[in-house]
């Protein structure tokens, strides 16, 4: 965050606030809008600049009075501020003894620089001219600090309305030049009228007594700086505390974006984002226990090149190298902040330190059942400031969550992998007893994803088409078997039975949750571009693209298989089927793909069954 410098007392945004409350009630929300750092990140900004005891920044009265004056619309809302704050003496207890102890405006007047010095330390104000009834006063701003007219104006306000206090009119002030219209300075001129005879001898027997009341002011004044101080540290506390709260609201958000992934590599890609998105490190990276408990090995990095990265792409540590750092976070299951690795007692070889030379950096345990799976490392540049025992603390809240993150994923791909093989199983029972069919779903799978590839797919998308690719005929095992294995063409009752498989294979998987959202690649893997497939008659893009995939992928096999009643077509008269049938049975963008894993796999260099080059057409669909 910004540096906050307290050079005004809060008594001047409280006569804002009071001035807003009582004028515009519904409204006060806005006037908190837009705050500079850190009172915009505060609970309550209202409470914090409502107490006068409190010191803020000038830039936080430049924007409330800016606020005010939107709300309002009215441009002279600054001086009114200031005018009614004074009339309806909403001054703290330093002013109205302050105000008490001089027998008149004049005499409060020449002590203006040490009554402003207690309310701000962003100007200094000097007293040009003093007789009675008529005084000028100078404004001399400091340099490097937020300032506005709207300030000028609280401040005539504050001295037309002074007068009052003594039971006299109001003054009239009048400025020239004015700094915020090009002179050096801003001068005003203040006018009122003298006090009667009586108000002024009643005002001179208290003066008499001024000794004794400064005297007790200096008192108050050293217990204020104390309050003031105590203050200033409850402050930094509740700035530091809402720093901290920021984090973990960014972790939590973080961490539950990770509840959906259920793909190992994705956790750890998603994860390393907000270490340095979030908690504002350079360099991390993790290295998690293998499957053989024997070592810890390099999995995954962010915040350097991928060349630099293969310095480590191999990188393991014995789990029996004790005196290893990593090792030893492993085994006690705590995080260290090492400040300087030169003075930790580590290995200078040791080739993270000797290849990535980190200057300060932090190592947490990722513990998730209460069992360490693998370690969290993180660094910052030499030229950033130092780590802490926050960042430490931070850190380690959310190597728990990814512990937690690559645990469950890991448990759902071996459950997946279960899944997948149980079913696998299934269907190479089938394809077992229909040996012209043998090997046909591990077939559509490895064209299917090669095509998937072509049209620049994601993994995780390209995935789920390999595992729909081998399950595509899943739901065969609900057709009798005398139709699944007929040594002849079906007839059209038969067709119309086994046009159920892919309904039934959707039955069948309902039960296998992390397929339950691609269901599709079973169910609509006999849809036709023109309409006329099946069971659905999707036409056009209403099939999804992972269907169509896996379509084409079955056509070209089947074509390609022999059957009793007929044998399979040579792959180079398949492939020309399926270029044919471009615009009625499949689209062209996948055929194309198709054609580009054809000719990549069966043709000679150079040559394709079109006579068109390899690649991609640009025709539409």
């Amino acid at each position: 965050m910004p540096k906050d410098e307290k050079n005004t007392s809060c008594l001047n945004s409280r006569a804002i606030i009071e001035y807003m409350r009582h004028r515009f009630p519904g409204r006060l929300r806005e006037l908190f809008e837009d705050l500079p750092a850190p009172y915009s990140t505060m609970v309550s900004p209202e409470e914090y600049l409502s107490n006068e005891n409190n010191w803020m920044s000038s830039a936080v009265s430049v924007k409330l009075f800016e606020n005010a004056r939107t709300i309002t619309r009215n441009s002279n809302v600054a001086f009114d501020i200031g005018f009614e704050t004074m009339m309806n003496r909403e001054m703290g207890y330093f002013q109205k003894l302050f105000l008490t102890i001089f027998a008149s405006p004049s005499g409060m007047l020449r002590r203006l620089n040490l009554l402003n010095s207690k309310l701000n330390t962003t100007k200094i104000v000097e007293l040009v001219y003093d007789a009675p009834g008529r005084a000028v006063v100078r404004w001399h701003w400091k340099a490097d600090i937020a300032k506005s007219k709207d300030i000028c104006e609280y401040n005539k306000g504050i001295y037309a309305a002074i007068p009052t206090i003594w039971g006299v009119p109001p003054a009239k002030v009048e400025e020239n030049p004015c700094q915020f219209e090009g002179g050096e300075y801003c001068e005003v001129i203040i006018s009122w009228s003298l006090l009667s005879g009586r108000l002024s001898n009643f005002f001179s027997r208290i003066s008499t007594r001024k000794s004794n009341l400064l005297s007790a002011l200096e008192e108050i004044e050293r217990d204020k700086a104390l309050l003031r101080q105590k203050f200033a540290e409850l402050s930094s506390l509740n700035i530091d505390l809402l720093q901290k709260v920021d984090v973990l609201k960014s972790i939590n958000k973080a961490t539950r974006a990770l509840v959906s992934i259920t793909d190992t590599q994705q956790v750890l890609e998603q994860t390393m984002k907000p270490i340095v998105e979030v908690l504002g490190f350079d360099r991390a990276l993790i290295m998690l226990v293998d499957p053989t408990e024997e070592f810890l090995e390099y999995r995954y990095a962010i915040g350097e090149s991928a060349e630099a990265m293969t310095k480590i792409t191999n990188y393991r540590i014995p789990l029996t190298r004790d005196q290893n750092l990593m090792i030893k976070v492993l085994r006690k299951k705590r995080s260290y902040l090492i400040k300087d690795p030169g003075t930790a007692n580590l290995n200078p070889t040791n080739k993270i330190l000797a290849d990535f030379r980190p200057s300060n950096f932090i190592v947490c345990p990722l513990i998730a059942e209460e069992k360490v799976i693998g370690i969290l490392g993180a660094d910052r540049r030499r030229d950033k400031e130092k780590l802490t025992n926050n960042d430490k603390e931070f850190l380690s809240i959310f190597a728990n969550n990814i512990a937690t993150a690559l645990r469950r994923a890991t448990m759902d791909e071996e459950l997946k992998s279960s899944y997948v093989s149980s079913v696998r199983a299934l269907v190479q029972a089938i394809e077992e007893k229909d040996t012209y069919t043998r090997g046909h779903s591990e077939r559509v799978s490895t064209i299917a994803v090669e095509a998937a590839r072509v049209l620049g797919m994601s993994e995780s998308e390209i995935e789920y088409i390999r595992f729909g690719s081998i399950l595509h005929d899943v739901g065969k095992i609900g057709i009798p078997e005398s139709i699944v294995r007929s040594p002849k063409s079906l007839t059209s009752a038969e067709f119309k039975i086994i046009q159920k498989h892919p309904l039934k294979g959707v039955e069948i998987l309902r039960p296998i949750s992390f397929i339950k959202d691609h269901m599709y690649l079973i169910r609509n893997h006999h849809e036709r571009w023109d309409g006329k497939g099946y069971p659905d008659k999707l036409v056009g893009d209403q099939i999804p693209l992972g269907a169509q995939i896996v379509a084409i992928a079955d056509a070209f096999d089947a074509m390609t298989s022999s059957r009793p009643y007929r044998k399979g077509l040579p792959k180079k008269q398949a492939a020309r089927e399926i270029q044919k049938n471009i615009g009625t049975q499949f689209s062209r963008r996948v055929a194309d793909a198709f054609l580009v894993v054809f000719e990549k796999s069966v043709m000679p260099k150079n040559q394709t069954i079109s006579g068109q080059k390899n690649g991609l057409k640009n025709a539409p669909q």
